[in-house]
C-alpha cells in the first residue's frame, strides 16, 4: 500500500490527486493495482496541514522491519533528563499547536535540543540525524516530520516566547534539581557570524573578548558553582556588556530568593552599576576598572605597596602538582571602599587587594613585547627618514603619534628635529615612567559587600577564592563552542536566530545538569573508573559521559526491541543517574 500522485487536466489547468493505492496478484499472479480511495487535492491538503497529519500518522504507525538498528548513544541520558525537565510540556503549554497538529512545537524544540547534545547538526541535517537514531523510539518524534521547514516554524513560534520559556525553566530545574542557587557566575560570550547581515537587529558589529571586531551575537551565562548555567540569554553583537550585565542581574533577583551572590568580571566592574546591586539586596564580587580609581585608593590604604599585603595560602588545580617554589604567590588584604552614588546615597563596600606573580609576569612580558614592537617601528622611521614617507619632520611627528599610544604611552621619549633640510629622530626608555607604571604589576581589586561570616570576619582570601570558581562559567562557554558547537548558525532571520541560540541554551542547561548529577553521586572529588576512552579513571565531565555512550545500539527483534550489552561504565553511569534502561540488553546481564 502506497500513496500515489494522479495528474488530471481541466479547464486548462493542471491538478495533483493524493490516492491510496493497494498492490495485488490476480488470479494468473500477475500485479495489479487498485485505488483504495482519493485522500484530496495536493494543494488544499498542503494548505490545510492535513498531508502533514497523514504523513504523521503514517510515520508512527509504520514499524521498521526486523533487524532494523537504531543509534541509541547518549540519547538515552538527554531523553532522561529532558523528561525531568518537563521541556516538551512547557513549550507546549506556551505555544500549543493550532488544528490537530500530530508533532508539537515542543515535541520540535526537544529533538533540536537532543540533536546538540547527541551529534550537532545544521537544521537541513537534522532530518538525516534523527532517521538513523532511535528519536522517535525514546522521544516519539518521527524523523520524517523535521524537515527544515518544520523547524524554522517552530523558531518562528519559540521566539515571541523565548524570555518567559528562560524563566519557567528556571524554575523548573529549580524544582527538579538538587541545585544550589546561592552563588551565580555571569559572565558574557560572543558567537561570531561570517556572512552579510546588513538588515539584522540581532547580528551586529562589537567588540569581543579578542579585542577584534566582528560581526556577532552576545550571549550571557549565569552559572551555579557546580557549573550548571540556569539562565542563558542571547542579544544584539552590539549591546553595551553592562546593559546585558544589569538586565540579567534583575531577572535572576526577581525569580530567585533573596540572598543571591553575583560573581562576574570586570564587565560589572563600574561603581554605579555595584551600587544599583547593593541597593537591590544582590552581593558581589567583581574586579573593579582601572578608571574608577581604586589604585588612588591602594596607595592611600597601603602606603607601604605590595609590600604591605598579607601572604594568602591560595593554590589553583593546575598548580596542585608543582613544587612549592614553582607556584604562583599570592598577597592580599580587605580595607572598607565607601562609594557614593549618583543619588548621593554612600554604599558601604569593599575591596579585597589581590597580587598575583603570575599576573605581574604576564603584565610585565606584555609591556615589553609592546615596548619591542614601537622600538622596532622607531627603527623603521629612523631608516627611512628622507625617503618616500618621511620627508619632513611633520610626516615623523605624525608616525610617532601613531606608535605611542595605549598602555606604552609615556614610556618612551622621542625626539625629532630638523638638520640640513633632513629630519632626524632619537628616542630612549623613560626609566622613571618604566618604574611607576610597573609599581602595581599584578595588583587588582576586588570588589564587594558581602558581610562577615557569623563567626569570623571576611578575609581577602575567601574574597579570592569565590572569584576564582569564574572559571566554571567560562568552561560552559567552551563547552558551548566546542562540544555543542553553536556555529555555524545557516539562518538570515532575527527571530530564527534568536530562537536556535537560545535552543542551545537549553541544551547547555541540560549538559551541565549531567555532569552536576554525575559528579554528586560519586562524591567530592572522586573519580569514575573507565570514563576516559582509553579507559582510565577520572574527573567525570558531562562531555564524557555523554560519549560513553557513542555507537550504543537498538535492533527490532522478533522479541521486540533490544539494546546491545552495557559496558561497565555505561552501567555505571545509569546507576549514578537512576536512568532506567527502556529495552532488555541482548545476551542478558553480567
Amino acid at each position: 500500500m502506497y500513496v500515489k500522485r494522479h495528474s488530471v487536466s481541466k479547464g486548462g489547468r493542471r491538478y495533483v490527486y493524493l490516492r491510496l493505492v493497494e498492490a495485488y496478484r490476480n488470479e494468473s499472479g500477475q500485479v495489479r493495482h487498485r485505488v483504495l480511495c482519493t485522500l484530496g487535492r495536493e494543494d488544499e491538503l498542503k494548505a490545510s496541514g492535513q498531508l502533514d497529519q497523514l504523513a504523521a500518522s503514517f510515520t508512527r504507525l509504520d514499524p521498521p522491519p526486523l533487524g532494523t538498528r537504531r543509534v541509541v548513544g547518549p540519547l538515552l541520558l538527554v531523553g532522561h533528563y529532558l523528561k525531568r525537565l518537563g521541556l516538551v510540556e512547557l513549550v507546549d503549554g506556551m505555544i500549543p499547536m493550532r488544528g490537530r497538529a500530530l508533532l508539537t512545537h515542543g515535541e520540535v524544540i526537544a529533538a533540536l535540543v537532543a540533536n546538540r547534545l547527541c551529534a550537532p547538526s545544521p537544521l537541513y541535517d537534522i532530518s538525516g540525524w534523527a532517521s538513523s537514531c532511535a528519536l522517535a523510539e525514546l522521544l516519539g518524534v518521527p524523523a520524517a516530520l523535521l524537515n527544515d521547514d518544520r523547524l524554522g516554524r517552530a523558531l518562528d513560534a519559540l521566539a515571541p516566547v523565548a524570555e518567559e520559556l528562560r524563566s519557567r525553566l528556571l524554575l523548573s530545574a529549580l524544582e527538579h534539581f538538587d541545585l544550589d542557587v546561592s552563588r551565580l557566575h555571569l559572565d558574557l560570550t560572543a558567537v561570531r557570524f561570517s556572512e552579510a547581515y546588513e538588515d539584522s537587529a540581532v547580528v551586529k558589529k562589537g567588540w569581543a573578548a579578542d579585542r577584534t571586531i566582528k560581526r556577532q551575537v552576545k550571549a550571557i551565562q549565569a552559572s551555579t558553582k557546580e557549573g550548571v548555567p540556569l539562565y542563558f540569554r542571547p542579544h544584539p553583537g552590539a549591546q553595551s556588556e553592562l546593559l546585558e550585565f544589569m538586565a540579567t542581574i534583575d531577572t535572576l533577583a526577581t525569580s530567585l530568593s533573596p540572598g543571591l551572590l553575583v560573581v562576574a568580571d570586570s564587565g560589572l566592574g563600574y561603581l554605579e552599576s555595584l551600587c544599583s546591586a547593593n541597593s537591590a539586596n544582590v552581593s558581589f564580587v567583581v574586579p573593579l576598572r582601572s578608571d574608577t580609581g581604586w589604585t588612588e585608593r591602594f596607595r592611600v590604604d597601603v602606603p607601604e605597596g605590595l609590600d604591605g599585603l598579607e601572604p594568602l595560602e591560595y593554590c589553583s588545580y593546575r598548580e596542585e602538582h608543582l613544587p612549592e617554589n614553582e607556584r604562583t604567590r599570592w598577597k592580599g588584604a580587605l580595607y572598607p571602599f565607601p562609594v557614593t552614588s549618583a543619588d548621593g546615597k554612600v554604599h558601604d563596600l569593599r575591596i579585597a587587594y589581590i597580587f598575583s606573580s603570575e599576573e605581574a609576569a604576564s603584565v610585565a612580558s606584555a609591556r615589553e613585547r609592546a615596548l619591542t614592537k614601537a622600538e622596532e617601528a622607531l627603527s623603521r622611521i629612523s631608516n627611512g627618514l628622507g625617503g618616500r614617507y618621511y620627508k619632513t619632520q611633520k610626516q615623523v611627528d605624525a608616525r610617532v603619534a601613531q606608535i605611542l599610544v595605549g598602555p606604552i604611552s609615556g614610556l618612551i621619549e622621542v625626539h625629532t628635529a630638523t638638520r640640513g633640510g633632513r629630519p632626524c629622530i632619537a628616542w630612549h626608555r623613560n626609566e622613571a615612567a618604566l618604574a611607576q607604571a610597573s609599581a602595581l604589576d599584578g595588583l587588582y581589586g576586588l570588589a564587594t559587600n558581602l558581610s562577615d561570616p557569623k563567626d569570623h570576619r571576611l578575609s581577602a582570601l575567601e574574597v579570592l577564592k569565590i572569584y576564582k570558581d569564574q572559571w566554571i562559567v567560562e568552561q560552559r562557554h567552551r563547552d558551548l563552542k566546542q562540544t555543542i558547537r553553536v556555529r555555524p548558525v545557516f539562518l538570515h532571520n532575527d527571530n530564527r536566530i534568536e530562537a536556535l541560540v537560545g535552543v542551545i541554551g537549553i541544551a547547555l542547561l541540560l549538559f551541565g545538569l549531567i555532569e552536576a548529577e554525575l559528579r554528586s553521586a560519586l562524591g567530592e572529588g572522586v573519580s569514575l573508573p573507565g570514563i576516559l576512552p582509553e579507559g582510565r579513571a577520572a574527573r567525570p565531565t558531562a562531555r564524557a559521559a555523554l560519549g560513553a555512550f557513542d555507537g550504543f545500539i537498538a535492533t527490532y527483534t522478533a522479541s521486540g526491541l533490544m539494546v546491545d550489552h552495557l559496558s561497565r561504565v555505561q552501567r555505571t553511569i545509569l546507576g549514578l543517574l537512576d536512568v532506567p534502561l527502556p529495552w532488555p540488553e541482548q545476551g542478558g546481564q553480567d
